[in-house]
């Protein structure tokens, strides 16, 4: 959970410093009870809450226990952004890659909104057309995404093949639905694009890792990934792997709710 981009008054930097210093005794605890503890009160700590993006307290230890417990995944000693060193021999290499991506899947595991996911899936599979936005790296990822669909008689559109993400948004309908994939979510033609999505009543979808992009806060639907890579990064492992690994997971559960037709399908 990234206290370190917001700005907190003083006393609401001293309640971030007691759940920082006692993570273990949150779980347990009410508003009142961390209030009183703090010498604070429900109001700051509502203010706190929603400066980090929740609705409430609730919200809050709700999210804050899921990172907890998603720790437990997380070896020490691998850096998502910077797994190797230049030092290392090729053996050390090859491992530190494979326990990148071995707790990279535990770590997504032990975060996947389930009803979230089964949401997605639902709409994907009830529109009418899929539009595809992503940019970079994630291009080539949803790129694999669709050559998958395709197999099984879906035909995804991909919006930002030719940059032209602004204008092929107004061809969608409200049958429609479009899916974003972006890690920071907050490439600066996506606000246009949504502004036009909304007017035409498509279904929105985010996968990203930043719950304050402007992704998380205005499409319909929302995956968040957890946020483990940083711009200084050697490349882009840990980020299109999540993106590959949800989007294959969706695939599966596209496929499994009509397993017999698809299966026919790809013979």
């Amino acid at each position: 959970m990234n206290f370190q981009d917001i700005q907190f008054t003083d006393s609401q930097q001293n309640v971030i410093n007691y759940i920082q210093n006692n993570p273990e005794k949150i779980i347990y605890m009410s508003i009142q009870d961390l209030a009183q503890e703090t010498y604070t009160s429900n109001a700051t700590i509502i203010r706190i809450c929603r400066k980090l993006g929740y609705k409430g307290f609730k919200d809050f230890k709700f999210a804050f226990i899921k990172e907890i417990e998603s720790q437990k995944y997380i070896h020490q000693s691998i850096d998502f952004s910077a797994p190797f060193y230049q030092q290392e021999s090729i053996s050390e290499i090859i491992n530190n890659i494979g326990s990148l991506y071995k707790e990279s899947i535990d770590l997504i595991n032990s975060q996947l909104d389930i009803p979230s996911l089964e949401k997605i899936v639902n709409t994907l599979i009830q529109s009418k057309r899929l539009f595809i936005y992503a940019i970079g790296d994630s291009k080539i990822t949803a790129m694999t995404f669709m050559n998958k669909l395709m197999k099984i008689n879906y035909y995804p559109i991909l919006a930002t093949e030719n940059y032209e993400e602004i204008p092929m948004s107004y061809n969608v309908t409200s049958n429609d639905c479009a899916l974003f994939l972006s890690y920071s979510g907050n490439h600066y033609t996506y606000k246009a694009c949504l502004q036009t999505l909304k007017k035409k009543h498509c279904q929105t979808i985010a996968i990203t890792a930043h719950k304050n992009s402007i992704l998380y806060k205005y499409c319909d639907h929302q995956l968040l990934i957890p946020d483990k890579e940083d711009d200084q990064k050697i490349a882009t492992f840990y980020s299109q792997l999540t993106f590959h690994y949800i989007l294959s997971i969706i695939y599966s559960l596209i496929y499994a709710k009509d397993y017999t037709k698809h299966r026919h399908t790809l013979k």
